[in-house]
């Protein structure tokens, strides 16, 4: 395997042989960064990734093994892990779903609670602060990550009180 960090030019698809080495690699990364469970690609996510009309470079994958790392509760990952034809929310519709759901039943006994006030900044809060580690606090690139502009970064670390 290429070392894919020095070879920018060349982009992922053009690179078939490298995705499944680089695919085991991000997903180590996960594993040791963000504290997902050890998972293994099952032959149909093998299969899957590697056929995968790959736009850009390694990025791309990393993101992508990274998500469905985060996201499965599997310790298998399956081509339906990644989702990369259409990177919908669902899956983390379902996962925030999934972790509220304990937090709703302490929380019912309240008539009032403003709830959406107080999850939608945590929620907001861990994100950037997961995105802000994985990009050792570089934030062009954590708002190019998160889809937003780097101003609006930076509002947010203040207004959310966020240590960098």
């Amino acid at each position: 395997m290429k070392d894919m960090r020095q070879d920018n030019t060349l982009r992922l698809k053009d690179r078939k042989e490298d995705i499944i080495p680089l695919a085991l690699h991000f997903m180590k990364v996960s594993e040791e960064q963000l504290g997902t469970s050890a998972k293994a690609l099952s032959k149909e996510a093998e299969e899957y990734i590697r056929n995968y009309e790959w736009s850009g470079d390694e990025q791309e994958l990393e993101i992508a093994i990274k998500r469905a790392c985060i996201l499965s509760d599997d310790a298998q990952l399956f081509a339906e892990d990644f989702d990369l034809k259409q990177r919908s929310a669902r899956s983390i519709g379902k996962f925030v779903e999934t972790r509220l759901k304990g937090f709703m039943r302490n929380i019912k006994r309240f008539e009032s609670f403003n709830l959406y006030q107080m999850v939608i900044p945590e929620v907001e809060r861990a994100l950037i602060i997961m995105v802000m580690k994985e990009t050792q606090g570089n934030q062009i690139k954590a708002a190019k990550l998160l889809g937003i502009n780097r101003n609006t970064l930076r509002s947010k670390i203040r207004k959310l009180g966020i240590k960098i």
